[in-house]
């Protein structure tokens, strides 16, 4: 499922326009459920640092412990700082993209190996064009900062992050 905001502005349309085109590029490249959501805000309840998305009407869920997610699932989180371009109104933000795919096996059946390279190469490939990739990270390093005491990062759990730049928005 994807889910998006009614009439974006700022970082929200630029990031809505990549959310509409990797989950149309992933459903119809990769098997099992996709759930493609906008920019998460962060919250920390007690300590506990964790990513809530943007559900619909007034609804947010944290993603990252959510079980009822099956499938892959994917959502951005914007750097807190914005650089703003000199003598316009434009800015350019660092964002990250962050995947989780609950099952390597279902995602990618045409791939009877570990698929972390393949993943990561079909989301680098759809994210060409829409900003500048910075660098990757798999695995556990790439949840760095969200409580993840919850999570076991064991086969066919998989953790996908690429940090990009957003220009002139």
């Amino acid at each position: 499922m994807l889910y998006l905001k009614t009439d974006p502005v700022g970082i929200d349309k630029k990031i809505q326009r990549i959310q509409e085109y990797l989950y149309n590029k992933l459903t119809s490249s990769w098997s099992g459920n996709i759930e493609g959501y906008g920019r998460a805000y962060i919250d920390d309840e007690n300590g506990s640092i964790r990513p809530l998305v943007f559900k619909g009407n007034i609804d947010y869920d944290e993603v990252l412990t959510d079980d009822r997610i099956g499938g892959s699932h994917f959502f951005f989180v914007e750097n807190v700082e914005s650089e703003l371009l000199s003598n316009s109104c434009l800015s350019t933000t660092d964002i990250d993209l962050i995947l989780i795919v609950d099952d390597l096996r279902k995602i990618r059946e045409d791939v009877s190996h570990y698929a972390d390279e393949e993943i990561k190469e079909d989301i680098k490939q759809y994210l060409n064009g829409f900003c500048r990739i910075k660098s990757a990270v798999k695995g556990k390093d790439a949840l760095d900062g969200f409580d993840i005491s919850q999570l076991k990062f064991l086969y066919p759990y998989f953790v996908l992050k690429i940090t990009a730049t957003i220009n002139n928005y």
